[in-house]
């Protein structure tokens, strides 16, 4: 199977690029720079060069392969309008194809709701999006009209890797003996999921004969920040300050992610394991913390 991947140097993009190859996969990397064709040929796989923001540069080549995988973002002002465009550029492009172009599109769990109680997010929850992340909800709504996509989307929680998300930056700020400064307070409920985990999902996803999905992914349904700070405490025998910001509500991406994090949500992946066969690695808090915090 061919792929064409964007955001491939990403910390999604990267481990799923790894994990395509591994399973037999070509895979294209649309690299914006010389630096990032280099850092995908080293994970094995091929450099296209475009930039999300020129989509003409880059969506022919994208639509001649098997499938599309969707991690990139410019988090720049206007990553709404880029994102929206290129995708749009994408599903006109795969009109003119015998076969609907399988795209996998990749969402997030802060377009969801927060939960309280016993409640939980599934497949079936309407959107309710941080600011930051409306545009995303209107891009799915579009993409998911029509048959010239065979479109999955994939909702990742919070991801974990060993210099990216919630667990790299709380045991970077024990080892500065600094307090965890974030939006949310010890009691908010935080998804998570590890990137590899997460790449296998995608690889499962494509794998799939039906492809018109909606699938949440997350090993650690829920787990408050508090109980998250206590694990990395006791990991590295140090005390963990967590100091609580207020959380704006920008539109902008990189402001707008306070937002995100205030958000105490859980959910429920029944109907993802059910539905591709996926079962994570690290589905345990212990075993996330003990992998990632180093």
């Amino acid at each position: 199977m061919d792929v064409f991947v964007t955001g491939g140097t990403g910390t999604i993009g990267a481990a799923v690029v790894k994990n395509l190859i591994s399973k037999g996969s070509r895979v294209i990397g649309l690299a914006r720079s010389e630096a990032s064709a280099d850092r995908l040929r080293a994970l094995g796989a091929s450099a296209f060069p475009g930039d999300l923001q020129t989509p003409e540069s880059w969506i022919g080549r994208a639509a001649s392969c098997d499938a599309v995988v969707h991690t990139g973002a410019t988090f720049t002002g206007d990553m709404g309008r880029i994102d929206r465009l290129s995708m749009l550029s994408l599903k006109q492009a795969a009109r003119h194809r015998k076969q609907p172009l399988k795209l996998v599109y990749t969402g997030g769990i802060w377009l969801f709701p927060a939960t309280a109680g016993t409640q939980v997010i599934t497949e079936k929850t309407p959107f309710s999006p941080i600011p930051a992340f409306r545009f995303m909800a209107e891009t799915i709504r579009t993409l998911s009209h029509g048959t010239d996509l065979n479109l999955v989307v994939i909702h990742p929680a919070l991801v974990c890797s060993l210099t990216e998300g919630p667990i790299a930056r709380m045991t970077e700020a024990l080892r500065d003996k600094k307090p965890f400064r974030t939006s949310a307070s010890p009691e908010t409920m935080w998804p998570l999921v590890e990137a590899d985990d997460l790449a296998s999902l995608y690889v499962l996803a494509l794998q799939q004969a039906r492809f018109r999905m909606t699938l949440l992914a997350s090993s650690i349904p829920g787990i408050s920040v508090g109980h998250l700070a206590a694990h990395i405490s006791a990991r590295h025998g140090l005390p963990l300050e967590i100091e609580t910001t207020e959380a704006g509500t920008s539109p902008e991406i990189q402001t707008g992610f306070d937002a995100g994090y205030a958000l105490s949500q859980q959910v429920d992946i029944a109907h993802t394991k059910r539905t591709v066969g996926w079962e994570p690695e690290f589905a345990t808090i212990e075993d996330l913390v003990v992998t990632l915090s180093r």
